[in-house]
């Protein structure tokens, strides 16, 4: 009976030491952040390229500029960051069709991260797709596997 004991306590101290770790690396599971070899300015023009050649859509009002926004509404310089929009509409079609999917356009459009750091580099963030493909499953997860190598190509600059 003691050995059963010591199993059971055991399994449920590894247990809980995995979920504290899962709940510790999960943001940084969630975001990527990649260094861009461009200046701020040339990484969101090559960005915004590679998306439109690959049938996204980039509107110039879906375009946010923090550093701007930030300065003047609190007076504070956060240095060069920007927010790019963009969608792919047949993608957004096919999740937003079902009901029980609605919910994710809170999530919707796309955004990409462009910003510099205190370092002067340059810095580009992106959601990991492949995760949201996990945790959402079945139709979001389909539609994130043919999306996210296209995330990918827009950011592997």
């Amino acid at each position: 009976m003691a050995k059963l004991f010591t199993a059971l306590l055991s399994f449920i101290a590894g247990a809980a030491v995995v979920a504290v770790i899962g709940f510790y690396s999960l943001p940084g599971l969630m975001i990527k952040e990649i260094p861009s070899p461009y200046s701020f300015d040339e990484t969101l023009v090559k960005i915004e390229a590679n998306a439109k050649s690959l049938g996204w859509k980039v509107p110039k009002t879906w375009k946010v500029n923090f550093q701007k926004n930030l300065l003047k509404v609190v007076k504070i310089d956060i240095g060069p960051n920007k927010l790019l929009k963009m969608c792919e509409p047949k993608a957004a079609a096919d999740i937003l069709i079902h009901d029980e999917l609605k919910r994710l356009s809170v999530m919707m459009p796309c955004t990409i991260g462009v910003y510099e750091k205190s370092d002067g580099k340059t810095y580009i963030t992106i959601m990991n797709m492949k995760i949201l493909g996990l945790v959402f499953g079945d139709v979001v997860g389909d539609i994130t596997d043919e999306l996210a190598p296209q995330m990918e190509k827009m950011v592997n600059l």
